[in-house]
C-alpha cells in the first residue's frame, strides 16, 4: 500500500493532486507547525498583471509555534466574498470558470469552517472527488502519530497500514533512507513535471493554484 503525506494547503497546485493520485492513502499533515507566508493559507492565480495571491487571513499574532490544525481563520475580513470576486474578475474569460465557482462556492459558504485546516481539507476533498481521485484521505490528527521528519513519515505510513512511502522530491534532502529500510518500508520519490495548459495574459506560469488550472481546462485529469 502506497502512502504519501502533505500539509493541507489552500487550493494547492496540480502536483499536489498528482501525488495523491499515485497513492492509496494520502495523509494530510495537520499536526505539523504552521508556516507563515507559505502555501498553507495562500495560492496564486494568473491575472492581467501576472500571478497574484489569494490569501486566507489567519490569526497568527502571538501564536508563532501553533500547529496547522489549531490555526484559526481571521473572519474580521470579508475574505470569502473577496476570494470569489477576485476569481470572477481575474479568470473572467476562462472557459470553465462558472463550473469551478459552482463547485467551490458551497465550501466558501460553510459556517463551521473556522479553522484553516478544516476549510482547506473540505476544499481538497471536494476537488479530488470532482477530479475522480479515489485515494483515501486521512488527517494526521486522527492517527495520533508523534515524531518528526523521517520518523513522522514512518509512523503515519505504518499507522494506515502502508508498506511504501511516496515522498515529494524535496524529501531527498532530509529523509533518512536507512530508517525506512530498517523498518521494512520502501521509500520512493514522486516525480511531477509542470506542464503547460491554456492560460491568458502572456507566457505560461507554472505552479499556480488548481483553481487556475480547472478554470482554464475543466475538471479533467492530466494523467
Amino acid at each position: 500500500m502506497i502512502v504519501s503525506a502533505h500539509q493541507p494547503n489552500f487550493a494547492p497546485w496540480v502536483g499536489f493532486f498528482d501525488k495523491m493520485l499515485h497513492s492509496d492513502v494520502f495523509v494530510l499533515l495537520d499536526t505539523v507547525q504552521f508556516i507563515k507566508r507559505g502555501y498553507q493559507n495562500r495560492a496564486r492565480v494568473k491575472g492581467p498583471g501576472g500571478a497574484q495571491w489569494l490569501t486566507v487571513p489567519v490569526v497568527s499574532k502571538g501564536r508563532y509555534d501553533q500547529l496547522t490544525k489549531d490555526v484559526e481563520i481571521d473572519e474580521s475580513a470579508d475574505w470569502r466574498r473577496v476570494h470569489l470576486r477576485t476569481l470572477r474578475t481575474v479568470l473572467a474569460k476562462a472557459p470553465f470558470l462558472d463550473e469551478v465557482l459552482a463547485c467551490v462556492e458551497p465550501v466558501y459558504q460553510l459556517d463551521d469552517s473556522s479553522k484553516l485546516a478544516e476549510f482547506n481539507t473540505a476544499l481538497i476533498r471536494l476537488l479530488a472527488s470532482r477530479l475522480g481521485i479515489r485515494t483515501r484521505l486521512v488527517l494526521a490528527s486522527e492517527l495520533d502519530c508523534g515524531g518528526q521528519s523521517t520518523q513522522l513519515m514512518l509512523n503515519v505510513t505504518r499507522a494506515v497500514g502502508g508498506d511504501v512511502y511516496l515522498s515529494g522530491p524535496t524529501g531527498r534532502d532530509y529523509l533518512e533512507p536507512e530508517l525506512f529500510a530498517s523498518a521494512g518500508v520502501t521509500l520512493r520519490f514522486h516525480s511531477f513535471e509542470p506542464f503547460a495548459y491554456p492560460q491568458r495574459f502572456g507566457e505560461f506560469v507554472p505552479g499556480l493554484s488548481c483553481l487556475d488550472y480547472l478554470a482554464n481546462t475543466g475538471f479533467k485529469r492530466w494523467d
